[in-house]
């Protein structure tokens, strides 16, 4: 095993080395979702194959290399080195299409980048490969929500409210979606129901929660619980 990994390892440092000696075109639609989703040339391919066979050597399998550089992704993006963590999301795509973890990675990214729509498309593609994910249905109704944010229209708000609804049924205890539905009650102006679900994320986990929203909700209505108080939401959102 520890064979293997250094062996991996190994893999990996060439493979970076060789992405400096890349042209810029090149370069660039290493740092985009599957690559930009572009037509490879026949040199390209060959770099592909060649990628490929090294693997087949230093793995068990390809969702095992597949695994690898998701986890190596996810080290890079974690340290906020997004561009580095997409080209191993990328190889770990090429390793393992049917990886939805390298789909929903892709979609985070996106997001992060403002990428809303492009990132539904991805997240899509990794619901369609796991539909009861909790956690991933909770992430695409935020980029719904987002969108709704950004250019307010009911059908955005409906199916990020729809995809919540889905996330909470597999898992009642999914703080994150518990604390989106609240916002998007919000703005469909049931405060009280806002409430109920802020409240209930509240208990799960305190670090989902944002000031901002709940000064904007207090000013709605206040706290029915009087947990939160209008003077301290003030002092924490100043």
């Amino acid at each position: 095993m520890k064979r293997l990994f250094f062996a991996a390892v190994a893999l990996l440092i060439a493979t970076t080395a060789g992405f400096a000696q890349e042209q810029p075109q090149e370069q660039s639609l290493r740092v985009l979702p599957m690559f930009g989703n572009k037509t490879k040339t026949e040199e390209q391919q060959r770099k592909d194959e060649k990628f490929l066979s090294s693997c087949d050597k230093s793995f068990t399998n390809r969702q095992e290399a597949s695994s690898f550089f998701m986890e190596r992704g996810w080290e890079y993006y974690n340290e906020g080195q997004v561009d580095t963590a997409m080209y191993r999301f990328n190889l770990a795509w090429l390793l393992n299409p049917n990886n939805k973890d390298t789909y929903w990675a892709f979609g985070l990214i996106s997001s992060a980048r403002g990428n809303n729509q492009e990132a539904i498309g991805l997240y899509e593609r990794a619901l369609a490969l796991e539909p009861k994910n909790s956690l991933l249905l909770a992430d695409i109704a935020s980029s719904y929500l987002d969108l709704y944010l950004q250019k307010p229209k009911k059908k955005n708000l409906k199916k990020a409210g729809n995809y919540l609804t889905d996330a909470l049924a597999a898992d009642p205890e999914n703080a994150y979606a518990l604390y989106k539905y609240s916002v998007t009650r919000y703005h469909n102006k049931k405060y009280a129901e806002a409430w109920e679900y802020l409240h209930k994320s509240r208990a799960l986990d305190m670090r989902l929660i944002d000031y901002t929203f709940i000064a904007e909700l207090v000013e709605k209505m206040p706290d029915p619980q009087g947990f939160f108080r209008s003077s301290d939401v003030v002092t924490e959102v100043k």
